[in-house]
C-alpha cells in the first residue's frame, strides 16, 4: 500500500532489491502507475485500486503474510481497517502462521501545536524511554487515531508502526521522487524571495534520508520473514532485543538526526537556491505561520491579506511543521544494529532542488513530482 509514493518506493525498490524472490503485490491507483511499476519491476504484481477499495484491499490481504502501508495515514482509516480485517480472516480455520502489517505514521504525532511556532524547546522524545507514552498519546494528536487502529489489532496481527520525522533525499520510486513538502517549499520562497523561518527559527525537526528510512522497514521485513520460514535472522543484532518486535509497543521513530534547527536549515538552503536563480536573496526571512499557510494554499495567486486557510487544512498543515518542535531518537531501530548512511542533509537538498527546476520544466505537475496525493 502507497508503493509509488516517495517513501513507499524506495521501500519496495529495496524490498525487490533484497528479496527477488518474494512475491510481491502493489496497490496502484491506475493504468499509467501500473505500466510504470512492471516496466522498472516485471516480477511484481500491481493491484488496481486506491485506499477507497475497501472490498479489493481485505480481499488482497486475506491471501498475504506481510502488509507494509507506506500511504498517508489521516483520512484512510477505513482503508487500513479493511487490511487488518482480511489479515486476521487469513488465518481462520487453517494453520497459517500470524500475520505482520508494518504502518507509516508520522513524528508529527510529538508536536504540540498550542505552543507559537519557531520556539525553542529543550525535549527530545526517544522511542525506547517515552514508548509508554508514545503509545498512549491523548486521541486530540496527530496520527493518533490512526495508530490506535493498528496496535490494537496485535492480538490477531504483529503489527509495528515506523513513524518519521522530516523525509528528504530522492526516491527510486516510479512516481514521486521528491519529498512531499517540497512543491510548498518551492512556492513559500518564491513569494518570498529568500528563505524563511517561523518566528525566530529556533524549533528543530528530526531528519532522515529516504534510503535510510526504507532500511529500517528491511529490518522489520526480514525478522518477519526470518518467522514465517522459520529461519534464523542474523539481521537482528541483538538476537534478543530489549524491547518486543511487534505488538501493542512497537513504535519506531525514522530519524537519523534527532535535531535539525530550522534555521540552520535555512541558511544551508539559501546560497543553494540563489544558486540555481530560485531566489535572489539570501536572507532568512521571519514570518508567521499564517503568511506561509496562504502561500501553500494560494500558490501564485498569493494575497498576503486573504484570511489563512482553516486549522484541518493541508496548507495549515505544513505551514505548521515549519515552525514545530518534532525532535525524535530513533533508540530503538540502532539497538537493533540499523545506522544512518546519510548524516548531512546539504547535498542531498542540491539534487532535490536540481531535479524539482527539471520536472518544472518538463511540466509534470507537483502530484506527479512529489507524494502528494499518491497513495
Amino acid at each position: 500500500m502507497g508503493g509509488t509514493g516517495h517513501i513507499g518506493g524506495a521501500v519496495l525498490d529495496l524490498l525487490v532489491r533484497s528479496h527477488p524472490d518474494l512475491e510481491v503485490l502493489v496497490l496502484v491507483r491506475d493504468q499509467l502507475k501500473t505500466d510504470k511499476v512492471k516496466s522498472k519491476y516485471p516480477q511484481v504484481q500491481c493491484v488496481v485500486g486506491d485506499f477507497t477499495s475497501l472490498d479489493l484491499i481485505e480481499a488482497t490481504c486475506r491471501a498475504t503474510d506481510i502488509v507494509i502501508n507506506a500511504g498517508p495515514d489521516i483520512t484512510h482509516d477505513k482503508a487500513f481497517e479493511a487490511a487488518l480485517r482480511g489479515l486476521q480472516e487469513g488465518r481462520e480455520g487453517g494453520d497459517k502462521k500470524k500475520p505482520y502489517f508494518i504502518h507509516t505514521s508520522g513524528a508529527y504525532l510529538i508536536c504540540d501545536l498550542r505552543q507559537p511556532g519557531g520556539v525553542k524547546e529543550d525535549k527530545v522524545w526517544d522511542d525506547i524511554e517515552d514508548n509508554e507514552q508514545l503509545v498512549s498519546m491523548p486521541d486530540k494528536a496527530v496520527h493518533r487515531a490512526t495508530d490506535k487502529i493498528v496496535l490494537s489489532a496485535s492480538p490477531q496481527v504483529n503489527v509495528a508502526i515506523v513513524s518519521p520525522g522530516g523525509v528528504t533525499g530522492i526516491s527510486p520510486s516510479v512516481a514521486h521522487p521528491l519529498p512531499i513538502t517540497t512543491p510548498a517549499l518551492f512556492q513559500c520562497v518564491r513569494v518570498f524571495d529568500s528563505t524563511f523561518v517561523i518566528g525566530q527559527g529556533e524549533n528543530a525537526v528530526a531528519m532522515i534520508h529516504v534510503h535510510d528510512l526504507a532500511r529500517m522497514y528491511m529490518v522489520l521485513v526480514n525478522d518477519a520473514l526470518a518467522t514465517l520460514t522459520g529461519s534464523k535472522n542474523s539481521a537482528i543484532s541483538p538476537s534478543e532485543p530489549p524491547f518486543p518486535l511487534w505488538g501493542e509497543r512497537a513504535y519506531y521513530f525514522g530519524s537519523a538526526v534527532d535535531s535539525l534547527y530550522r534555521r540552520d536549515w535555512m541558511e544551508g538552503l539559501a546560497p543553494l537556491l540563489v544558486k540555481h536563480g530560485v531566489v535572489s536573496s539570501s536572507e532568512v526571512k521571519s514570518v508567521s505561520t499564517a503568511e506561509v499557510a496562504r502561500r501553500v494554499l494560494f500558490g501564485d495567486d498569493y494575497d498576503p491579506d486573504a484570511p489563512p486557510p482553516p486549522l484541518d487544512s493541508w496548507a495549515t498543515h505544513i505551514a505548521n511543521g515549519f515552525g514545530a518542535n518534532i525532535r525524535a531518537r530513533a533508540s530503538k531501530m540502532r539497538k537493533l544494529g540499523w545506522e544512518p548512511e546519510y548524516v548531512s542533509f546539504a547535498d542531498g537538498m542540491d539534487k532535490i532542488i536540481t531535479s524539482y527546476l527539471e520536472l518544472e520544466k518538463e511540466g509534470m505537475n507537483s502530484s506527479e513530482t512529489t507524494g502528494t496525493n499518491s497513495k
